[in-house]
């Protein structure tokens, strides 16, 4: 089990596109296609969806082709939930009142949004899971490494016989690290396991991922909070995530997923790619007190 950890960690170093949004090549697709990219999770907040278009990894545009002025709700049986867009930031949509998933419930998104001049309409659902594990704190160490590498550790338990697939995220002051930037697992390997400072992610932060992507990338400081977000995902957008994961990372063209390939919940009158997923969240935070300290201090659980 050890040895499957250390293996995540260099997941989390890796760098790829600089984006908060799910982005396609669309020389891998048929045709153009419809991007959704949405979640309803189990914490009481504004839910977000983000609506784009596919676009070529290598184009020299600095212009992302979000789809603006879309009609988008999330239903839960009779009860509806209205989307509007955000004003700063075009493309992404929030829910006008604050709600929760609630476990085994099924979530209904539907959108419809003028596509290249054609009203197009889409749909797509998934159910909230439950909680898989618990995560009691989270601490960390300088490990003296010439990039700047912290190494975070956790104190908590994965539930057993509870079958779960993880995503596991990473935020410096709220700034949470992009999705390409976080780590998809399935629970196989530590099933009903109790956690006491176990090694779990990495935080490589240098200078290029800053200036990429922004204070979540930042070197830590004193009064720095550090916060680890796990969601346990439905079968489904795990499923998704982790076909993603490896579409983005591939290298090796014969083994690299092609987006036309890739699970997705969504149906519509117009070609589609992405998901909306639906996850049960639990999260920890530690303050910066010494950021090169090289031993943890949290006792044990």
């Amino acid at each position: 089990m050890k040895r499957f950890f250390r293996y995540l960690l260099p997941v989390v170093l890796m760098c790829v596109s600089c984006t908060e949004a799910l982005v396609f090549d669309p020389g891998a697709l048929p045709v153009r296609s419809f991007v959704v990219d949405g979640m309803v999770t189990d914490q009481l907040c504004h839910q977000t969806v983000r609506l784009s278009m596919t676009e070529d990894f290598f184009s020299e545009s600095a212009q992302r082709p979000w789809v603006s002025g879309a009609r988008v709700s999330v239903s839960c049986g009779e009860t509806v939930y209205e989307y509007e867009e955000d004003a700063s930031a075009p493309g992404t949509y929030r829910s006008v009142d604050v709600f929760r998933g609630e476990t085994g419930m099924t979530y209904r998104l539907d959108v419809e949004a003028q596509v290249d001049g054609k009203l197009a309409h889409f749909e797509a659902r998934d159910s909230v899971p439950e909680v898989g594990c618990q995560l009691d704190s989270i601490d960390y160490i300088y490990s003296k490494d010439v990039d700047s590498l912290w190494t975070l550790a956790i104190w908590g338990k994965d539930f057993y016989k509870m079958r779960s697939r993880y995503l596991i995220q990473v935020a410096i002051n709220g700034h949470f690290k992009p999705l390409e930037k976080s780590v998809e697992v399935p629970d196989d390997h530590f099933d009903g396991m109790t956690f006491t400072c176990f090694t779990l992610s990495a935080l490589h932060h240098t200078g290029d991922l800053w200036r990429a992507y922004g204070e979540s990338f930042k070197p830590l400081e004193r009064g720095d909070v550090i916060t680890m977000r796990v969601s346990s995902l439905s079968e489904g957008y795990g499923a998704f995530l982790a076909k993603y994961t490896h579409f983005i990372f591939g290298t090796v063209p014969l083994l690299t997923d092609q987006p036309a390939n890739l699970p997705t919940n969504v149906t519509g009158n117009f070609p589609v790619v992405g998901y909306f997923g639906a996850c049960a969240v639990v999260e920890a935070s530690c303050t910066v007190d010494d950021p090169y300290r090289t031993e943890f201090i949290k006792s044990s659980l």
